[in-house]
Formats: structure tokens, sequence, C-alpha cells
């Protein structure tokens, strides 16, 4: 199919939509005839589309503007409080003239007159799709027509909105403003257009230039629209073109000299001075070499917009990750994940936290690979679960990996990421929310599994609960792996709270320890050890000193009911920002003895006829513990296996079997 006839088709596709959003359009911009657009072609004012035409809704006057200015990026700025569900549009996005994409997604398609149009890009795949063609917001199929900003529609006046300028703008010249500023108004208010934002706020230079914007969670403690308060906060997404740079140090800087795609990611900030990377262009948007990300909005949180920020309901189960058939043997005592939960507590934030999460891969054949992200948290100390949720949300939805040497040549990580406020799966005291994740089926069909997730933060308390992968050994168990890194500067509390895996109903217990100030994290770890020993759990201190927890005393027997606990549903250090904490978390099967893989039973530290009978029992069942050559069968060669292990015996004993 040729290039004309695939963006033909695209356009034609497109085109029954109605498009429900606000725009500003670039100089050059003629507008389709009849069009706002055409008959007042400002680049300063802001215009709504509307059944293949459009109007000017808000012209240069309300906005505080003078002729000359040219809005570059927008944003209500009242995003706010989305439905729970899954996250379904993350981002709307339009590209700047030139643009060349990558073939075979729209942007390539849609080529030369790709900068009119408007793009999805949708959770969970690789790439994107056309949302809006050029003759349902009333532009012109023509090279020279460009979006330059959008936000929802309908901005009335009266409400308060963001916007960057373009450098060289009149009203930025004549304020000492820049063209990576955020700036803010009152629509039809004289006198309340300001700064919102510096550059440096954002981790840009004054000489960067703001593209694209959209804001999620803002608080504006004292009403005046500019972050300036310490309670104030939002989730900036951005873009830049493909001159900006970034302060020393920025992901904008790193990328603005080793990749030519800089231009068109998508970046995020708290307004605290940094930002990192949340989506590359060639990566998950797909994007070509020099294009620039030219406007940018969340996906709609109108359930009726055909592409909205969350789709409402839970998560669907048939899109839970299945051991392939044939798969090749799944080696070791891991247990390859398929789902997870992370529960967000009621604990207030502080002023900013400063997380990070590490997702650890491997193959079958011993092969290894980690995926980082970080973010930042700022002024939620209200403790909002929809801003916690979507934070979370938003990272893991981003994380992919390399599938070298084919189209496309990367696999998200996870898919079904679900914002689930209140929460679904675990109901209690505490927890006022949860994200769900699946991991994505063609991970698992490449021979790849998330082998263990690794959360990092401060001031806060968090938990993940693990499951696996339907249909590889759903006996495991959940081991969690704790650690407090630093010097208590401040008096507080470890505390870890678990329940039993029944879920709702279940026991719920917590173990706490006091720390004070000048106290090593890691000191206070051995005491909550000793409280789940004495519940008649089992934990440990590990050579380095983190606190190993197999299990709680509290869940039942592990088994395929996914009763596998211990379900642990928060974990952290409270008021205690000079800490940071690390939680890993990951699925095991097998004996808890160090001693021999076949040390089924106690006494632990000898092999006996307890041994053997246990791991007969365990072979009658099925259970994963007697899979000993791990490829998920249950035959000869796990008895062959289990005679040599026990004639091995333990370290320096015999077996007295």
């Amino acid at each position: 199919m040729s290039r004309i006839l695939i963006a033909s088709v695209l356009s034609c596709a497109a085109s029954v939509s109605l498009a429900q959003v606000d725009f500003s359009h670039d100089f050059g911009t003629a507008g389709a005839p009849g069009s706002g657009v055409n008959g007042a072609p400002n680049a300063g004012e802001v215009f709504t589309a509307a059944a293949g035409t459009n109007f000017r809704n808000i012209d240069l006057l309300a906005l505080g503007l003078v002729p000359g200015d040219n809005i570059d990026a927008f944003d209500r700025g009242d995003v706010g409080n989305s439905i729970s569900g899954v996250m379904q549009y993350p981002f709307l996005f339009s590209v700047e003239p030139g643009a060349v994409g990558e073939r075979p997604y729209p942007v390539w398609a849609q080529a030369p007159f790709n900068a009119a149009d408007i793009y999805a890009i949708r959770q969970g795949t690789t790439g994107h799709e056309l949302a809006y063609n050029e003759p349902v917001l009333g532009l012109n199929t023509a090279i020279d027509d460009s979006i330059d900003a959008m936000t929802d529609s309908m901005v009335t006046p009266g409400q308060r909105v963001y916007f960057s300028l373009q450098q060289g703008s009149p009203t930025l010249l004549g304020n000492a403003w820049s063209g990576a500023d955020i700036l803010t108004v009152v629509i039809g208010v004289p006198g309340s257009l300001r700064r919102a934002a510096s550059a440096n706020d954002i981790g840009l230079i004054p000489a960067d230039e703001l593209d694209g914007l959209a804001m999620y969670g803002r608080i504006d403690a004292n009403g005046n629209g500019v972050f300036d308060d310490p309670a104030d906060h939002a989730a900036v997404y951005f873009s830049v073109d493909e001159t900006s740079v970034g302060v020393p140090g920025s992901d904008v800087r790193t990328r603005s000299l080793t990749s030519p795609f800089h231009g068109g990611d998508i970046y995020k900030t708290a307004l605290s001075g940094g930002h990192h990377v949340l989506y590359e262009a060639e990566k998950l948007i797909r994007l070509g070499a020099g294009d620039v990300l030219d406007a940018l909005k969340l996906g709609s949180l109108d359930p009726t917009d055909p592409f909205p920020l969350y789709r409402a309901g839970g998560p669907n189960p048939g899109d839970q990750p299945r051991k392939p058939v044939n798969c090749p043997p799944y080696r070791g005592i891991g247990v390859p994940i398929g789902c997870i939960w992370i529960e967000i507590c009621d604990t207030p934030l502080p002023a900013i936290v400063n997380w990070s999460v590490k997702i650890k891969l491997c193959r079958a054949d011993g092969t290894t690979m980690e995926v980082d992200a970080a973010d930042i948290i700022k002024g939620l100390g209200n403790g909002n679960p929809d801003a916690k949720a979507d934070a979370i949300a938003q990272i893991f939805a981003s994380l992919s990996i390399p599938k070298p040497g084919e189209n496309p040549d990367v696999i998200p990580i996870f898919k079904q990421v679900t914002k689930s406020v209140p929460p679904m799966n675990v109901m209690g005291n505490n927890i006022t929310g949860e994200v769900c994740m699946f991991v994505n089926q063609d991970l698992i069909d490449c021979g790849w599994n998330v082998d263990a997730i690794c959360f990092s933060f401060s001031n806060w308390t968090a938990s993940i609960i693990p499951k696996p992968v339907i249909g590889w050994f759903p006996d495991a168990r959940r081991c969690y792996v704790f650690s407090l890194d630093g010097v208590a500067k401040e008096e507080g509390l470890v505390r870890v709270t678990s329940r039993d895996a029944l879920g709702d109903g279940g026991l719920e217990m917590a173990f706490v320890t006091p720390i004070l100030p000048g106290t090593f994290g890691a000191d206070v770890l051995p005491a909550i050890a000793s409280q789940i020993n004495d519940f008649g759990g089992l934990a440990s201190i590990g050579s380095d000193g983190c606190l190993i927890i197999e299990h709680v005393g509290a869940e039942p027997p592990a088994g395929s009911d996914g009763s596998y606990g211990p379900l642990i549903i928060e974990m952290g250090a409270l008021s205690i920002p000079s800490l940071a904490v690390n939680i890993e978390v990951k699925l095991r099967r097998g004996p808890l003895s160090p001693c021999n893989a076949v040390d089924y039973a106690e006494p632990f530290g000898q092999l006996n006829f307890f041994d053997v009978s246990a791991f007969l029992m365990a072979y009658m069942n099925q259970s994963g513990e007697a899979d000993l050559a791990y490829d998920g069968e249950f035959n000869f060669f796990d008895v062959s296996t289990f005679l040599q292990l026990y004639a091995q015996g333990c370290p320096d004993q015999g077996s007295d079997g």
C-alpha cells in the first residue's frame, strides 16, 4: 500500500470523530475557508474545533497578549481527579511541520501534511495512532497549516490557564520572560498575566523553547496561579524543540547531546528544578530523527471522548499473561511475575518525594536485564490518592525493553495499567487506592520474565503485591527484601503491616519499631525481624544488612487458590525523610532451608525420611517444590534430580536418611 493511500485510509477513518480540543496554530496557518482560523488567523489566540470547522474562542486581549505573540503550548490546568480505571490514552500530540515520522506509523503516513493532525498514544502498545485529521479541525491539508498548542475543550472566560510563548514574542520581551517559562492568566481578567514557573523550575535554561505542555493535579495553595508556595504542586508534562539543551545534568541536556530524537520526547517535571524523560520519541512514540513534538495534552476525562485518559472499570483478567506453549525451562527458584498490585496508603506525603523503580528481568538461559525509572512528587502533603496513583501509573506505563532486529523494536513491559481509588484488591485500614498492572504477554512470549521489582523512596510507606504468570508455578510464595539507607536525622517509626492472604476480613498485624536521631537505618531492622519471628513467621537479616521476610506466620499455606502470603500491605519509614527506603519483592518456590534444595522438612540442616516424605507428597500434588527440573513438568527427571541432591546432603554434613 502506498504512503498516499495509507494517509487516505487513515484520514477517512479519523474524520468520523468529533474533535474535543481547543488549540492554537502557528504563523502561516490559513485554516479552511469559513473557519475561525481563516477569518482571524492570529497565532496568539485559542480556537475550538467544531464538526469540521473551528471558531475563535479566546482572543489576544482576554489572554493579556499583544499582536505578534505566538502561543507555543497551552493547558487548562484543571485536570486533577481522574476516574479510576484502565489507563487508555495518556497523551495526545501534534508535530511540527517537516516531521517525517517512522514508517508505517501515521505521522509518516500523513507527511508532508501532518502538522495540522492530532495523534494519540495508546498505553501498552508501541507507536501512535491518528486521532483527528485536519479537516475535522477545520484546517487545510497543506504543509503550512500547523497546530502549535492544544488542550481540552472548552476553555472559558474566568478560567485560569497555563501556556508558553514562542521566543521573541513581544510579551516575553516586554517582561524579560523566556520561551521556556510557563505563564498563567485568568481569561478576561486584566492584569492577571504573570509567570507561573520559570525555565529553571523545569530544569531548562532561558534560551530553551517549551513546545508542549500538559498539567495534572495542580494545587495552588495561595490562589495566585504561581508555583511559589511550598504546598503548590503540579505534575507537568512537556516537550521542547530541537534546539533546547536543558540545564547541565538534566535529561534534556543528555538527550540533546546523545540523540537526534530529543525534540520528540515527552518529559515530566514537578517544578522543583529538575525533570526526567518519560517517553523517548524513537521508542514508544515512534517519531523520526529531528521531529519536534509541537503540542501536547493529556487524554480526555470526558467518558464520551474517543480518546479518554482512563477507561472506567477494573483490569481485565483476560489480559493476564500466561505461560507460553513450548516455552524453555525456567531455571532457578524465581517464579515469573504476571500481575503486580501497588498499594497506596493514607500517609500524607512531604513536600518532595524522590522515588525510583527498578524492574529486574531474566530469561531461562540466565540472561538478565534491568530497567530503571525515577520520579519526583512535590507538594502532596494532603495525601491525595488520585495524584499518588497517577504518578505511579504513568511511570510504569512508560517502561519498555529493546527488541533488536524487529519492528517494532521495543516492547512495553506492562499493559492494562489500572488505577483504583478506592482499592479493589486490598480493602482495609490505611489503604486508599492501588495501581494494578499486567506484564505484557509479548514480553513473556519473547522469553523474558519479570523476576523482581524494587522501589526506592523517602518518607513514605508503600507495598508491592506480585502474582505469578498463569499456568506457571501457582504455588509461589512472596519474598520481600527491605533496607533503610542512611542515618536518621529525625525521630520516627519503621513499620511493616501485613494481612493474611485471604484478603478482606483477614487478620491484620503491624510490626513497628521506633528510630531515634543519629541511628543508622539498618540498625533497627533486627527488631522488626524478631517481632515477625516471635509471631511465628520467618524473617532474617541478610549479609548486606537487609531485612528478608519469607512469611509472617498468619497466611495460609501456599496453594493454587492464590493464597501464597505474606500479603504485605505497607512497608516504610514514617516522618524520616533522611532515610532512603528500598523495597524489593519477588516470587519464590522451593524449601526455605539454605542447606539443600530438597531439605523440605524440619529439622532443617539435615536430610532424612521427613524430606523424602515431603518430596513424595509435593510430587503427587504437582507442587512447584517437587519440580526440581524447573520445566513445569512432573516426571522421572524430577525424581532423578531429587535422588542426586539427597545423596549430596547438606554442606559439611552427611545424609542420615
